[in-house]
């Protein structure tokens, strides 16, 4: 399998972007440069993350919120900031739309109903 890339629309305030991200399976959470964080205006949470770069460093960086929508599923995705050569889609955004990478065709692929675990939710709040 090679490298997989997806377009993936970024929804700020005000704002949207479609960005074509590598699919990596290997990191949690989307990973924007500063600038395009910026310039959709994301929410910043408060909170901060520790993640592993490639070459085994661990960094702290702000973690930011956005509405992010792949194939036309839209859905909550976790977005840390860091100055990386090309925007990357990590398991938690992918999952959380409910796709997944086939090693066979290096194709995303539908694994599970859009948004299934916001729909148990509202069933749950009616």
């Amino acid at each position: 399998m090679g490298f997989v890339y997806v377009d993936v629309i970024v929804h700020g305030v005000g704002m949207s972007r479609s960005i074509k991200m590598l699919v990596d399976i290997g990191s949690t959470y989307i990973v924007l440069k500063p600038d395009v964080i910026k310039e959709l205006n994301l929410y910043e949470t408060p909170y901060t993350a520790e993640v592993t770069l490639a070459d085994g460093r661990k960094v702290r960086t702000k973690l930011y919120l956005a509405e992010v929508e792949v194939k036309g599923r839209k859905g909550p995705a976790f977005i840390v900031e860091l100055d990386t050569p090309t925007p990357l889609l990590g398991v938690h955004a992918l999952e959380t739309l409910g796709f997944r990478v086939n090693p066979g065709t290096g194709e995303v692929e539908e694994i599970s109903p859009e948004g299934g675990y916001l729909l148990n939710q509202q069933a749950k709040e009616t």
